[in-house]
């Protein structure tokens, strides 16, 4: 499996990004999540009725603004785990990685789980520090070079700092 990833430092390009990734044939289960609480509560000023709204009309090739709420909705694997860096909100297959990880109370958590996705210990640090300078990173699972591909062209057209295992 090929992973890439996106840092993302405001909502709309995240949406961007996942609405295109959407587009490009990914389903969610093929997306993953990553940010801080702080982040979060940064990304998501909404009432959970509107949270509600947005996941419900959410499709692929969805409004601008809707899709990234609909991945953190939509999944059935998200949660909050708890780092020695804090605790961050995480959606997709880098929960199941994480978890498997035992990360609750281990330090580098998160780190550990990106090089067993597949990146390079000094990038996978990297992503550990740009979501503690409160961005998000979208982590895309492809199963192919091919697809691999489509998700590096969806996450550059975004907008997004660019990064692939």
């Amino acid at each position: 499996m090929k992973t890439v990833a996106g840092i993302f430092d405001n909502k709309m390009v995240a949406d961007k990004a996942v609405a295109e990734l959407l587009d490009a044939g990914f389903t969610k289960d093929n997306i993953s999540l990553i940010m801080s609480e702080e982040t979060k509560k940064k990304f998501f000023r909404s009432t959970d009725d509107e949270a509600n709204r947005t996941a419900k009309g959410a499709t692929a090739g969805a409004a601008m603004g809707v899709a990234l709420g609909a991945l953190i909705a939509g999944l059935t694997a998200a949660g909050t785990i708890v780092t020695s860096g804090g605790a961050l909100l995480l959606t997709g297959p880098m929960v199941a990685i994480l978890s498997g990880a035992g990360a609750g109370g281990v330090a580098g958590g998160l780190v550990g789980a990106l090089v067993r996705a597949g990146f390079a210990a000094d990038e996978a640090g990297r992503f550990e520090e740009e979501i503690k300078r409160g961005k998000a990173v979208v982590v895309v699972h492809a199963e192919s070079e091919e697809k691999a591909s489509r998700a590096k062209v969806a996450l550059q057209h975004s907008g997004a700092m660019l990064k692939a295992a």
